[in-house]
């Protein structure tokens, strides 16, 4: 049995300013550690993400873009459970993170993610 090839191409990204302004505007929040997720119903087959890790979160710039990776990277090995939603992940600033935390947190951040999009009610909007 081969394994499917899962990519992260352009079209599972989130590019333009008012995708991100519609996730913030009208969608639900996640929370796992120092981890945040705004996310939102895509009504597409494919789970879109986007990053807001900013500089208050993480002064260094090699820091930054080593958070962004990792992200990347875990959602792209999760994105089978998280299709249909467009999903903004920030990054609480706090001093007390260490580099490898941040990879051991990120699967039950994503099923955390996971559980806020099966939650009942309504959608913002």
């Amino acid at each position: 049995m081969l394994a499917q090839r899962l990519f992260f191409p352009r079209s599972a990204r989130l590019l333009q300013a008012s995708e991100f302004r519609a996730v913030f505007r009208h969608g639900r929040r996640a929370r796992s550690g120092a981890l945040h997720a705004r996310l939102r119903p895509n009504g597409r087959p494919r789970g879109r993400l986007g990053l807001a890790i900013g500089r208050k979160a993480i002064r260094r710039a090699a820091g930054r873009n080593r958070v962004r990776r990792q992200v990347r990277e875990s959602f792209r090995l999760n994105q089978r459970q998280l299709a249909g939603l467009d999903i903004v992940v920030s990054l609480n600033p706090r001093r007390d993170r260490k580099a490898g935390d941040l990879w051991q947190q990120l699967p039950e951040f994503w099923n955390e993610v996971a559980r806020a999009a099966r939650k009942g009610g309504e959608w913002k909007g």
